[in-house]
């Protein structure tokens, strides 16, 4: 993994960041012993705050970041800033771009789920979902989901594991999904997620248990349709809340329930318990594009394989 002193190339695929968090975010990448790089730092930035998640930097220019940062030799990690909205508007240039020889760690989640299933689709390659560069610089997610990517990066952790609400299954698979409303968007569309035979991973922040239970039935109703079953589902965590709303618990927990009946006979859905997957101040990682098992006295785990802990 990472040793220290290594590069790291920090890219805003969607939402813009303003300079001065950019510079928050360099002097963090310092203080944990890692050299910051951001290309076309000028170009991506913009002076004051927005008032609205809309991507403000031309598509072409946000692309042009990103491909240097995985055309670069010298570094072996990519960090998003942050999600808001915009990642798929780079995606068709991202589709036009030759498949890089060597892969390497690819961090982000939320909008950044449209480019996290590109790379892992069509480059084969490993990402994880954590917590951005921005979250960690501004002190917005607790220390020990900080703790939780940090030791994973510099390559103190040697497995994952999540306690799951029900257990009595026994399966593994392929990890992959994200951010549901984010997913859903490219159903029907060639980066549209494949999740045959495969760990489906679910979560969101602020939605509301009518709109999750609409995101749920599509999903349903692809797999019946299609006959492409994903082995499992995992939930992350949904209660957080964002700028457009508050999502009610007691609405969210009516769409798993009619999630998990419609279910019944394709694929067996779990719950992870501390809510930590996914949006949330305790945020913890997830391996996508890695195997994973799910074990039969209720545990979610990963087990860093030479691969992806050597990169």
């Amino acid at each position: 993994m990472l040793r220290k002193n290594d590069l790291v190339d920090i890219v805003s695929p969607g939402m813009a960041c303003t300079c001065d968090e950019l510079e928050k975010i360099k002097n963090y990448v310092k203080k944990i012993g890692l050299r910051p790089r951001i290309f076309l730092e000028k170009e991506t930035s913009v002076s004051k705050k927005l008032t609205n998640e809309f991507a403000s930097i031309n598509a072409e220019i946000r692309f042009e970041q990103l491909k240097k940062s995985i055309e670069s030799k010298d570094s072996k990690i990519i960090w998003c800033t942050r999600g808001g909205y915009g990642s798929a508007e780079i995606l068709p240039l991202l589709q036009k771009m030759k498949k890089p020889k060597t892969p390497k760690i690819f961090i982000g989640f939320s909008d950044i789920s449209v480019l996290n299933t590109f790379l892992i689709q069509q480059w084969n390659w490993q990402v994880i979902s954590a917590p951005m560069m921005i979250q960690l610089a501004c002190g917005t997610v607790s220390k020990k989901s900080e703790k939780g990517i940090l030791d994973l990066i510099f390559g103190k952790t040697k497995e994952l594991k999540y306690s799951l609400t029900t257990g009595g299954h026994q399966l593994t698979g392929l990890i992959v999904g994200g951010c549901i409303s984010v997913l859903t968007n490219n159903f029907g569309t060639e980066n549209q997620l494949d999740w045959e035979k495969k760990i489906l991973f679910l979560e969101d922040e602020g939605e509301d248990g009518e709109r999750l239970d609409r995101y749920f039935h599509q999903i349903v109703t692809i797999a019946k349709e299609t006959k492409k079953k994903p082995r499992a589902v995992v939930l992350g965590n949904f209660l957080k809340a964002n700028p457009h709303g508050t999502p009610k618990a007691k609405n969210i927990a009516i769409a798993i329930k009619k999630f998990t009946e419609k279910l019944a006979g394709i694929a067996p859905v779990f719950q992870e318990k501390t809510k930590c997957l996914g949006h949330s101040k305790n945020m913890l990682p997830l391996l996508l594009g890695v195997k994973a098992e799910i074990t039969a006295d209720g545990f979610l785990i990963q087990k860093l394989i030479p691969d992806f802990s050597s990169l």
